[in-house]
């Protein structure tokens, strides 16, 4: 994950936003980013993975830099640990390199600037590796939902574009090949083109789209991916008509639906969830911190559980009227699994108590084709069970 994009409107991290739908740059211009843990997480991994590069290629004194990361209440173990596995990751493709030239260069953290596609677009290239011939645009991305494909992937084409423009004056390149690694997920995906095919795609598709979105023209198109991280995607009205087709069923009982109709369903279904908790937590803001009213609800007082305002004073008043100390405190308990990865790091916990930790066999569900796992023969299972 690159860093973010902060004064571009037309910012690699969003081209699969305002490319597919190129209104919605100018959209959510005007809306603020109010950030997330999840967003200032990856910030701080991505700070610690730039200090171990520039420590390796560099011969940078990270010493007090990381000793201030490691201050952060969001840094830990593994974040550590999954932040050396990227810095590998570098390393191995910086040793490829060397096969192919003697002296290959490394960009660690480079500005690159596209605005003759897109105006004033520019970003910010996680790691630019240059042989002969060759050129290598490495994008760390910390998330742990699900891996993120290279294959014709706009941002790391636009990432492969400026880093192209920016030193091509200097080496002769006539191919990139465009990486994004996930240490989370032990994903890794490439992506190569040829010079020309690139230049010919920012020509024929980055061009025209980025001028259409930084006019605030063309057709509103919603859809998964582009509606994900567009900040009006709670207010869009595109959205809400896109989504609101789905009524088109009725929502009849499902036996009066063949299995095609509640097969579309089921596909619409996830991106129709998220968009009414999308405008469900929109009105939620407006309503609570900015005075908005909307027709037919109120802000009242939300429900609350009662809690102890002194934990030692009640159970010393417990003691004193002879209950004992098992009965009032819960048994110790240890962490959960993901809790313990975070403070020990992943891989430590394997080597320590790996032969302790198991995976139980999954409760079968339903999932759409594209998903990787095999298909389960859901008679013969049942069966099974039957017999035993």
């Amino acid at each position: 994950m690159a860093m973010p994009d902060v004064h571009a409107l037309l910012g690699p991290s969003s081209a699969a936003m305002w490319m597919a739908c190129p209104p919605s740059a100018r959209l959510g211009e005007k809306i603020e980013d109010t950030g997330s843990e999840y967003a200032a997480e990856c910030t701080l991994a991505h700070h610690v993975g730039e200090l171990l590069l520039r420590e390796k290629w560099e011969d940078m004194d990270i010493s007090e830099d990381m000793a201030s990361a490691q201050t952060d209440p969001l840094y830990s173990a593994s974040m550590l640990e999954y932040m050396k596995a990227y810095a590998d990751f570098v390393e191995e493709r910086m040793a490829e390199a060397k096969a192919q030239c003697s002296d290959p260069h490394i960009f660690i953290e480079q500005q690159v600037d596209f605005a003759e596609y897109a105006p004033e677009g520019f970003g910010t290239s996680d790691v630019v590796i240059i042989t002969d011939g060759q050129m290598e645009v490495i994008d760390l991305k910390y998330g742990s939902g699900i891996p993120v494909s290279a294959e014709g992937n706009p941002q790391m084409r636009i990432y492969g574009l400026g880093a192209f423009l920016a030193w091509n004056w200097a080496y002769d390149i006539q191919k990139v090949r465009m990486t994004i690694f996930q240490p989370r997920l032990d994903s890794i995906s490439s992506d190569t083109m040829t010079i020309a095919d690139l230049l010919e795609w920012a020509e024929k598709e980055l061009k025209p789209k980025a001028k259409l979105a930084w006019e605030g023209k063309g057709d509103f198109n919603p859809g998964e991916k582009q509606c994900k991280w567009c900040k009006a995607a709670a207010t869009c009205r595109a959205r809400a008509e896109y989504q609101l087709e789905l009524a088109k069923h009725d929502f009849a009982p499902p036996p009066t639906l063949d299995e095609s109709e509640i097969a579309d369903i089921l596909t619409r279904l996830p991106e129709f969830k998220a968009w009414v908790k999308e405008v469900e937590d929109y009105a939620q803001e407006a309503a609570v911190n900015h005075g908005v009213h909307f027709p037919g609800y109120k802000v009242v007082e939300g429900r609350s559980n009662r809690k102890y305002t002194n934990e030692d004073a009640i159970a010393e008043c417990l003691y004193k009227a002879g209950f004992a100390s098992t009965a009032i405190y819960k048994p110790k308990e240890l962490l959960g699994l993901t809790a313990m990865e975070k403070l020990v790091g992943k891989k430590k916990l394997g080597e320590l108590a790996g032969k302790y930790i198991i995976k139980p066999e999954g409760a079968p569900t339903l999932v759409p084709l594209s998903d990787k796992r095999p298909e389960l023969n859901t008679a013969a299972k049942a069966a099974e069970l039957f017999d035993d």
